[in-house]
């Protein structure tokens, strides 16, 4: 059985030179419907590996909505990885409430371990 696109994942075929977007946690479909730009959702309670992470070697931005989870961040991103994206960049909410100065969390996973 093939795994299916996630959701709004059919406006990445093809994907764009300027990469893909991701959205993950309880905010993610408000997030993606209100942009005018595509988003794709990682559902609640669905794991990452459930779907087909369209990427074709491009930069990835993962928006982390709510509280802070990186279990569930961590295995997107390697998804992400596995599925060919050239690198992966996480802005977590969380961490915008508590200083505005920073925007994103980077963790190096290695894919191959």
């Amino acid at each position: 059985m093939s795994k299916r696109l996630p959701p709004f994942g059919k406006y990445f075929q093809p994907v764009p030179k300027s990469g893909v977007r991701v959205a993950l946690g309880p905010g993610a479909w408000d997030f993606a419907k209100r942009h005018y730009y595509p988003i794709m959702v990682l559902p609640e309670g669905q794991p990452a590996s459930n779907f087909a992470w369209p990427s074709d070697g491009r930069p990835v931005l993962i928006h982390e909505l709510g509280e802070a989870n990186n279990a569930r961040l961590k295995d997107l991103a390697t998804e992400l990885l596995l599925a060919g994206a050239s690198s992966v960049v996480a802005i977590r909410e969380s961490l915008l409430d508590h200083d505005p100065r920073v925007y994103f969390d980077l963790e190096v996973i290695d894919v191959a371990a």
